[in-house]
């Protein structure tokens, strides 16, 4: 049994949207002011944009040339070997386990504010948004596609409350970028690096396509479509607000923080509308990426890389078995960031490190399968990017190396067990045949 086409071409518009704009919608503006000042997060932001054009190019080809759930790993085992694909997933696997509870909780800290319940009740509004868009997968595409739609209509209703609340934003945010754009000398390399390693995560979501491009309707075309649909909507996303976030840091709003732009709609009769734009949106984006690992770890199970039973479908394709195994790793990671034995900006660096590495291994599969000119360029400027962002994580790049290891080791041990069976069975054989 396989994975059904039931993937629309506006689904797959929706999902993109959804998994990359969410969460971070409302906390990496105010995350980055927070930690590298209103003026350097004003102009890492269009510097990450660009920095992402590439690598979405890249993952454009990926999953036009492997139209499978595997996705990234998939195509690291073509283009590299099945070590480089065990590899993969082992650091996918870990990484998803580790950035869903993260986005989660970050969207679970607007609702809590929205629904003004103490800072302890964080964790269990987290359990009760990733049960839900669980549930959501679990009972096919179709359920979860209604709520994916209203999201992305959401975000958009919820950049034009930020403007219609404080008309002057807009304008504020342009002559504040005017000014820094020409008093950008004293701006240090490392404070624009810190800016851009936050706002990354803002860019994160475009590999997760290739996991449902098994399941798109209308093949290669459907999935351009997608692609050049879904980029043009989150660019005017984010670049709204951006400007939105630089007008209101301007007029010396504390927007600084995971909710921190829930400050701009406070006293505003528009709030009510926006809190409930703004939970629907927390949820759309949990249940996108709850999709895509769930696709990862089914393809995951079904190449015998991780265990035989996240490789199962139910009688209507779903990979539940998945779903649930990885609802109940996402709750426990849950409680860990809620204690802080995971800090959350430390946690999204980690993420965003692992999602860059694996990056640079999609970069050198996409060389060795594309030798045009054009390719090549590509290729060159996705590695300059990821080189820019990989070059101040220091020692943080020991984890996906050892991630990578273990994922080889894990590949030679799979091995060196199916040798043992060959070896077995013809032994058996021989015996059989000589009467011993």
């Amino acid at each position: 049994m396989s994975l059904k086409k039931n993937l629309s071409i506006s689904q797959g518009v929706v999902l993109a949207i959804c998994t990359i704009v969410g969460s971070g919608l409302l906390g990496l503006p105010g995350l980055a002011i927070e930690t590298s000042g209103g003026k350097v997060a004003a102009l890492a932001w269009p510097i990450t944009t660009v920095i992402s054009i590439p690598l979405v190019l890249v993952f454009l080809k990926l999953s036009l040339d492997v139209q499978d759930s595997g996705g990234i790993a998939r195509y690291a085992s073509l283009a590299l070997g099945e070590w480089a694909g065990t590899a993969a997933t082992f650091i996918l696997a870990l990484t998803f386990m580790l950035c869903i509870p993260i986005g989660t909780y970050m969207g679970s800290t607007y609702i809590q504010k929205i629904l003004g319940l103490p800072t302890s009740q964080i964790f269990t509004i987290s359990l009760l948004v990733l049960s839900v868009s669980t549930l959501l997968n679990y009972f096919g595409v179709r359920p979860s596609a209604w709520i994916n739609k209203a999201s992305a209509l959401s975000m958009v209703l919820l950049v034009i409350l930020f403007v219609v609340a404080k008309p002057g934003l807009l304008a504020d945010g342009l002559s504040a970028y005017q000014t820094y754009i020409w008093d950008w000398q004293d701006v240090s390399v490392s404070s624009i690096w810190g800016a851009c390693a936050i706002l990354f995560w803002a860019f994160l979501g475009w590999e997760n396509l290739s996991f449902g491009s098994e399941e798109v309707k209308g093949g290669s075309f459907a999935i351009k479509l997608i692609f050049l649909i879904g980029f043009i909507a989150v660019t005017l996303i984010y670049a709204a607000l951006a400007l939105v976030a630089a007008g209101a840091d301007a007029e010396g709003l504390n927007i600084a923080g995971v909710s921190g732009m829930l400050g701009i709609l406070d006293g505003s009769p528009f709030a009510p509308f926006a809190d409930v734009l703004i939970v629907l949106i927390v949820i759309a984006n949990v249940n996108a990426w709850v999709f895509a690992a769930s696709r990862m770890m089914y393809a995951a199970g079904r190449e015998r890389i991780l265990p035989n039973f996240l490789g199962t479908l139910s009688k209507s394709s779903i990979p539940q078995a998945s779903l649930i195994f990885m609802l109940a790793v996402y709750l426990l990671l849950s409680a860990a960031i809620h204690f802080q034995f995971i800090p959350l900006s430390k946690g999204l660096m980690i993420a965003n490190q692992n999602f860059i590495f694996i990056y640079i291994a999609v970069i050198i599969c996409y060389v060795k399968s594309n030798r045009s000119a054009a390719s090549l360029t590509i290729a060159a400027l996705s590695a300059a990017s990821t080189a820019f962002i990989v070059s101040g994580f220091g020692w943080m790049l020991a984890i996906p190396l050892t991630l990578t290891l273990v994922g080889y080791g894990i590949h030679r041990l799979r091995n060196r067990q199916v040798d043992h069976r060959k070896w077995d069975a013809a032994l058996v054989k021989s015996k059989a045949e000589t009467g011993n």
